[in-house]
C-alpha cells in the first residue's frame, strides 16, 4: 500500500509537474554544493552577528549536521537497503545522475530538517521560513526522482529526532564552554556573558 502511494506521489512530482523552470530550480536546490554553501553561510552569519547566542547556535548546528549526515548515509541506508526509485523504476525523468544505490532515509531531508529545528528553536519568528526551505529541499529530491516521499519523510523525522537529542544533551555543555550563565528556551539571554 505504502509503495503504491509512494509511486503515485513520485510520478506526480517527477512527471506531472515537470517543466523547465522547476528543472533548473530543483537541480540547483538539490546540489550538495548549494546546500552546504547555504548552511555554511547561515552558520557564519549567526556566529558573527549574534554574539554568544549565535556561537551557541552555530556549534549546535555543526554538531547536529555531523551526526545526521554520516549516520544516515553510512548506517541507516545500509540498514534499510531500500533502492532509490531511479534504480527501481524505468520510466522516471532523470535530469541528473541517480546517486548512491540506497535512498532511505534521505540525507538531504535529515540534514535540512535537523538544522531547521535547531535554528527555529532559537529564532522562533523565522520558524516558518526555516521549515519551508527544508520542505522545498525535500520535494526537490522527489521531483528529481532520487527519493520516494517516504524517504524524505523518514529523513525529516530522523533529523528532528537528532536535533532534539542535540538540544537536550548538548545545549548546556556548550553554554558552559562559551561561558553563558543562562539561556531560556525562547532564544533570549537570561544572564551575562562571563569572561573567557
Amino acid at each position: 500500500m505504502l509503495g503504491n502511494i509512494d509511486r503515485v506521489i513520485l510520478y506526480f512530482f517527477n512527471r506531472d509537474l515537470a517543466n523547465p523552470v522547476f528543472d533548473i530550480l530543483f537541480v540547483t536546490i538539490s546540489e550538495s554544493v548549494f546546500m552546504f554553501s547555504l548552511i555554511a553561510i547561515l552558520i557564519l552569519i549567526v556566529a558573527i552577528k549574534d554574539g554568544a547566542k549565535g556561537r551557541l547556535v552555530a556549534i549546535l548546528a555543526i554538531v547536529c549536521f555531523a551526526i545526521t549526515d554520516p549516520s544516515a548515509h553510512y548506517i541507516l541506508k545500509k540498514l534499510f537497503c531500500r533502492l532509490r526509485p531511479c534504480y527501481s523504476l524505468d520510466d522516471l525523468r532523470l535530469i541528473i545522475g541517480c546517486g548512491g544505490l540506497y535512498g532511505f532515509p534521505s540525507n538531504h531531508a535529515a540534514n535540512s530538517f535537523a538544522l531547521a529545528f535547531i535554528f527555529s528553536f532559537f529564532y522562533r519568528r523565522l520558524t516558518a521560513i526555516f521549515f519551508l526551505v527544508a520542505t522545498i529541499v525535500c520535494l526537490s529530491r522527489v521531483y528529481l526522482g532520487k527519493h520516494y516521499l517516504s524517504d524524505v519523510v523518514g529523513g525529516a523525522i530522523f533529523g528532528v529526532l537528532v536535533a532534539v537529542f542535540v538540544l537536550y544533551f548538548g545545549r548546556k555543555p556548550v553554554q558552559q564552554l562559551l561561558k553563558i550563565r543562562s539561556f531560556d528556551s525562547k532564544g533570549s539571554m537570561g544572564g551575562k556573558i562571563g569572561n573567557a
